[in-house]
């Protein structure tokens, strides 16, 4: 079982925060998709690399570069879905909760 766990991760995200998460789908959704954006980015930057050594181009973003080997280090000893737990949980991520009210708002305030 990941630590920390979903409701240890409310209750600090509930005490740091401005707003309040009352909803553990929240923290679910968020961490799904943290690791899918961790995902993402080791193979795209691992694509761009195979790519550039066919053509011999270096078309290469150091900052992308960087992060990419970052998790790629922690990717040895973690999986994506619990980085992205730690991440959370270290408020290295922000999450708030999404009201479908305030959207259904703000699109009649664009009418």
């Amino acid at each position: 079982m990941l630590q920390p766990s979903y409701t240890q991760i409310m209750k600090k995200l509930n005490a740091e925060g401005d707003s309040k998460l009352t909803s553990r789908y929240s923290i679910v959704i968020a961490t799904a998709k943290r690791a899918r954006q961790i995902i993402d980015v080791v193979n795209e930057q691992a694509s761009i690399n195979k790519e550039a050594d066919k053509t011999g181009e270096k078309i290469i973003d150091p900052v992308k570069m960087k992060k990419a080997a970052e998790l790629n280090e922690k990717l040895k000893t973690k999986k994506p879905i619990s980085i992205a737990v730690d991440e959370i949980y270290n408020s290295k991520i922000h999450m708030c909760e999404f009201h479908q009210e305030k959207e259904e708002d703000a699109i009649r305030g664009e009418e």
